[in-house]
């Protein structure tokens, strides 16, 4: 059995998924598997991961927990490593490293420092103050982002899971209930690559003022998705 399990919730990334898993298909540490979740493509998403040698499991449009969770059900590593679709892994080593450093700190869960490998300097800059806040808050109020999440599929199994409704901050909600049980941090290694297509599609002052709204919001309970209008996955009438 692999020693990671990489599970991608997917709907119509074929622009994006090729560079994601030519990327850890590049890694020269070979111990994982590679599980796409796919929530109904209607592009070539389904036979680009088929392609990159992945399992391929298809389930309705019911967000990207519920895409995680189906994923995590088939994974056969004791780790498991939640990816977005459109983040890119640096280096050829930068799985080894992070197994490793994960299970020196003897952690449960971690996330990851990011940075945009597209988008204009502004939206590049806006992912540096994003670092900045989950390295402040990390030890009284983790904040681990959805695009990259390692955690141990034990704890993961613990706690049920993510939550499935489709509704914002599920990653936030996960991290708080797996901290109940283990030990949360960022990595070192890295940072990885992602995508400021959100920024590009849905405007960059909506997009802060969601992530804004949201998080003051959070105690209070979900936010669905259809409040904002805020969509799950891409089509080519959103492109560009």
């Amino acid at each position: 059995m692999p020693k990671l399990s990489i599970v991608i919730p997917t709907l119509n990334e074929e622009d994006y998924l090729p560079g994601l898993l030519e990327s850890i298909t590049s890694q020269a540490w070979k111990d994982y598997e590679i599980i796409v979740s796919d929530a109904g493509s209607s592009d070539d998403t389904v036979r680009i991961a088929e392609h990159y040698g992945a399992k391929v499991v298809v389930g309705p449009k019911r967000g990207p927990g519920y895409g995680r969770n189906r994923g995590a059900e088939m994974a056969q590593g004791e780790l498991l490593l939640f990816l977005d679709a459109d983040v890119r892994l640096p280096g050829k080593d930068f799985l080894r490293k992070a197994v490793e450093e994960f299970e020196r700190r003897a952690l449960g869960a971690a996330g990851f420092y990011i940075r945009a490998w597209d988008g204009h300097i502004g939206h590049r800059l806006l992912f540096l103050f994003g670092n900045a806040l989950f390295w402040a808050t990390q030890r009284i109020d983790p904040h681990v982002p959805g695009w990259a999440i390692l955690v141990r599929k034990e704890l993961h199994q613990k706690i049920g899971g993510f939550d499935e409704t489709p509704a914002f901050r599920e990653d936030h909600d996960y991290i708080s209930r797996i901290r109940r049980h283990g030990k949360i941090g960022f990595l070192r290694v890295g940072p990885i690559f992602g995508s400021t297509r959100r920024f590009a599609t849905e405007g960059t002052l909506r997009t802060l003022a969601i992530y804004l709204y949201t998080e003051l919001a959070r105690p209070f309970g979900r936010i669905p998705y259809d409040r904002f209008r805020y969509t799950f996955g891409w089509s080519k009438k959103k492109k560009g």
